[in-house]
């Protein structure tokens, strides 16, 4: 859901963007929500590491040039690929690009309270020096915290969480989760048919997010 909230949001602040990649084959990514917006990304394939990567630097550096705005970018980057991602990611200095062009990166990691996700967002954390990582935790997935045991407790990661996604009613989830559905149609005054108290809580949600999203770029 985060993807799509940040690809609606974005839609609202410029035109004609952002650009949006989904490297979820399984058919449950955001290109599901997003047809029109996102374009498969196949990470296993050269050609489209390249493409994916060279897109982003490219636009940018063009607009640059031209003094003019680039589009925004939005990478959903599935859990399975996530390794993947960030291997290339470093592998070829696309933060140290990035960083010539002026691209700001921002990335988002789901976190749930185990070890394995602990320690996986600290290894991303880690490989980044210019961009900002933020901490999420969806509140929708249900999580136990778990209690290390003392041969554990070294090696648990410090991760304080940035941004929170608060849970929706089950019948607003319904909603939001919906194929057709778009925070950005919501938020410009579509789906007047839905009640007061549907609206006031998914406007309530999205007003949260976006209160959070502020105090992060401050």
């Amino acid at each position: 859901m985060l993807a799509r909230l940040y690809g609606d949001l974005l839609s609202l602040r410029k035109e004609n963007s952002p650009l949006i990649f989904d490297t979820d084959l399984s058919g449950n990514g955001i290109i599901n929500y997003m047809a029109d917006k996102a374009q498969a990304i196949d990470l296993s394939r050269v050609t489209d590491q390249v493409s994916l990567f060279d897109t982003m630097l490219d636009l940018t550096s063009n607009a640059s040039k031209s003094g003019s705005e680039g589009p925004d970018f939005v990478i959903d980057v599935s859990a399975n690929e996530l390794n993947r991602f960030f291997r290339i990611f470093s592998d070829i200095g696309f933060e140290r690009g990035a960083f010539e062009v002026q691209l700001d990166i921002k990335v988002c990691h789901i976190i749930s309270w185990t070890l394995k996700s602990l320690q996986n967002a600290a290894r991303v954390r880690d490989l980044l020096n210019t961009s900002q990582f933020i901490a999420v935790r969806n509140m929708a997935i249900e999580a136990v915290a778990f209690t290390p045991s003392p041969e554990e407790e070294a090696s648990v990661p410090d991760i304080e969480i940035d941004l929170f996604l608060n849970a929706l009613t089950t019948n607003a989830s319904k909603i939001v989760n919906e194929k057709t559905f778009s925070f950005a149609t919501f938020i410009e005054g579509g789906y007047q048919h839905l009640n007061y108290e549907m609206k006031a809580e998914i406007l309530g949600f999205l007003e949260d997010v976006h209160s959070q999203l502020n105090e992060l770029t401050r």
